[in-house]
């Protein structure tokens, strides 16, 4: 009788993608750096189609914008498409928010206090990369309490982007992450209410807070504000 192979939970593929996406996040590579398959591949010790598979998913994710015979580099946002990916994330997430607090059990309340307290642990650490990853599995929660999926689906692919974007500014020290705490306590408190005009007002107010600064700068894309920022920093430090 034939057996079959052990499944591996984790492809080597997959490996990479969290490898080039955790340093993305982190801000290792930042909006606009060029991504050379090479390179990857000998950083990480791997083939260069294994990073061109990766690179291809990441695509997906909208993570990296990769163009035919000249390359990969990391998305870089002007700040017309934040503008607008603000606009449709926020009339999304306001749906998934509204359909969530109409299913949500006192079980996914404490999940959501849980991922609260996970997310308190890591701003008072000022820990910036794993701030703005447990911030994204917050809202994710609350997503997929909406027992739509392609609604989480399509928030996925355009929020992704723009927490990165959030994540490399709060690594650069270019936030406050005390607020951060606040506007998540009051989401809470206004999904537990089942109040469709507060939870609307709370989204609303959270999902245009962190891009304000950059929004107001009048600097024409992502990269250019991190770096400027940076700049500043460095500056300020010497």
């Amino acid at each position: 009788m034939k057996t079959l192979e052990p499944v591996r939970t984790t492809t080597l593929k997959a490996r990479v993608v969290s490898a080039v996406r955790d340093a993305i996040f982190s801000g290792q590579f930042a909006p606009g750096d060029a991504l050379r398959e090479l390179h990857l591949a000998r950083d990480l010790n791997v083939s260069q189609p294994t990073v061109r598979e990766a690179l291809l998913e990441l695509e997906k994710q909208g993570l990296v914008v990769r163009t035919t015979n000249i390359g990969t580099v990391v998305t870089n946002l002007s700040s017309d498409e934040v503008r607008e990916q603000i606009e449709v994330r926020l009339l999304l997430e306001k749906m998934a928010a509204v359909k969530a607090s109409q299913r949500m059990t006192s079980a996914d309340f404490r999940e959501l206090d849980r991922r609260v307290a996970a997310l308190a642990v890591a701003v008072a650490a000022n820990a910036y990369y794993e701030s703005a990853q447990l911030d994204l599995e917050f809202h994710r929660h609350i997503w997929a309490c909406s027992a739509n999926r392609a609604l989480a689906r399509a928030l996925d692919q355009i929020v992704v982007p723009l927490f990165a974007f959030v994540s490399i500014l709060r690594s650069a020290g270019s936030q406050d992450l005390v607020s951060v705490m606040s506007s998540h306590t009051a989401i809470i408190e206004a999904l537990r209410q089942r109040d469709r005009a507060r939870i609307e007002e709370v989204i609303g107010q959270h999902g245009q807070s962190s891009y304000r600064e950059f929004l107001d700068s009048g600097i024409e894309d992502c990269g250019s504000f991190i770096r400027q920022r940076l700049s500043a920093v460095n500056q300020l430090g010497g």
